[in-house]
């Protein structure tokens, strides 16, 4: 009987590509480092609200191909209360790739105890923590992680010599988690042909006031972002919440700590792709103005 057991709180995972050269496709390996920190960023929103979380490769080595990859939580400077972040998110994305690949026609059979959940398929089995199941079950249903986990796969399928994807929070444990082979990686892809003129991208990243919208919606503030005036609404309901209550003041010059999500679309005749939209998606924190003491 083969047993993988997911650990509690991991901060730190390797990505491996098994591929019979010691290389791969330099779009294919940061493709899938795009998606992965996408399915990262929307479990960790979905388990600690008020961090953001930062994905860092940390080494490149060979023995199929290796990435080792470490998360990161920031607390947010001003909006959220006191509560450490968990980091559960690489148990949330192994499991739910490990249970949707795990046995053959007949679904896996699950057994929830107090503490544990065990599930086994044939001779396989995946032993989880509850509360990572619980976190696993409500993600699977948000079309955003789903979509973000089939282009960890799709990116990985770019290399033709790619012949199967795994996950390990231990590199040097004596009997590795099953690798996802090629065959499975259909099994992630979601609804949908992808626009290949289209695409979004989400930058953590400061924005200086021009102009605020004082109402709720999708009214569009000014900013300053890159030495660049840009619009963009703010989509994140808890800010306004903090800030009718007057617990956050701004004025203009003040800046915002943010996620924002950039929509480029391609333009045919050059290819390249431009900026045409902006929302602020979160907002991690306020920065007031700094203001210059006379003398």
């Amino acid at each position: 009987m083969t047993t993988y057991e997911v650990r509690r709180e991991v901060d730190r995972f390797v990505l491996y590509f098994e591929t019979p050269r010691h290389e791969i496709n330099a779009y294919a390996l940061a493709s899938t480092l795009v998606a992965l920190a996408d399915a990262v960023r929307e479990a960790n929103a979905a388990v600690n609200p008020g961090y953001r979380v930062e994905v860092v490769v940390e080494a490149l080595s060979d023995g199929s191909f290796r990435a080792t990859v470490r998360t990161i939580f920031r607390k947010a400077q001003d909006l959220f209360a006191h509560e450490a972040a968990k980091a559960i998110v690489y148990g949330i994305i192994s499991t739910y790739i490990y249970e949707k690949t795990l046995g053959g026609a007949e679904p896996p059979v699950v057994t929830v105890n107090e503490s544990m959940v065990i599930i086994q398929s044939g001779d396989d089995r995946i032993i989880v923590p509850k509360d990572i199941y619980e976190a696993k079950k409500q993600l699977e249903r948000v079309d955003k992680f789903k979509s973000a986990v089939g282009k960890v796969f799709d990116a990985a399928a770019s290399d033709p010599n790619v012949t199967g994807l795994g996950f390990d929070d231990q590199p040097d444990r004596k009997v590795p988690p099953p690798t996802v082979p090629r065959s499975q990686f259909a099994i992630f892809q979601v609804d949908g042909t992808p626009d290949e003129n289209t695409r979004e991208i989400v930058e953590i990243t400061q924005l200086e006031i021009s102009r605020a919208i004082l109402e709720r919606g999708r009214r569009k503030w000014e900013f300053f972002w890159k030495g660049v005036k840009i619009a963009a609404p703010i989509l994140d309901a808890n800010f306004f919440t903090r800030f009718f209550a007057h617990e956050i003041k701004i004025a203009p010059g003040d800046a915002l700590e943010v996620a924002l999500r950039v929509t480029q679309e391609k333009n045919p005749d050059t290819g390249i792709f431009v900026n045409v939209r902006y929302e602020v998606l979160e907002v991690y924190g306020h920065v007031p103005r700094v203001k210059q003491t006379a003398f």
